[in-house]
């Protein structure tokens, strides 16, 4: 799902997770929200989300596991090494969600 530069990721999440159930679901604590916390548990996963450090109540959650979040910042880095996606110089977004995931083939073969 595209959306454009300047929304932000939390107001699409629920559309984006809503056929996900039963998993470790891993945010950063740009998603630690009530709202968007009690939506995942609905769905039967786990959130595996810091709090915020200006949370007045300390939200635990498994951080052995939040521990894997860096692999995944990796592998979104490496499709931003291709300038085409890093910039976004595709005008239509047919072309571009085809170019991020002939990227995606390219680093699965590497």
């Amino acid at each position: 799902m595209l959306t454009s530069g300047n929304r932000a990721d939390i107001s699409v999440a629920q559309d984006l997770l809503s056929d996900v159930a039963g998993c470790h679901i891993l945010e950063n604590c740009g998603y630690d929200s009530g709202s968007h916390r009690a939506f995942l548990r609905s769905q039967n996963n786990a959130p595996v989300i810091p709090g915020r450090k200006n949370r007045k109540i300390k939200i635990m959650y498994d951080e052995a596991l939040y521990k894997q979040r860096p692999t995944i910042e990796r592998y979104f880095r490496r499709l931003k090494e291709n300038k085409r996606i890093d910039t976004r110089s595709d005008k239509n977004d047919r072309s571009f969600l085809a170019f991020i995931g002939l990227a995606a083939v390219g680093i699965f073969f590497n």
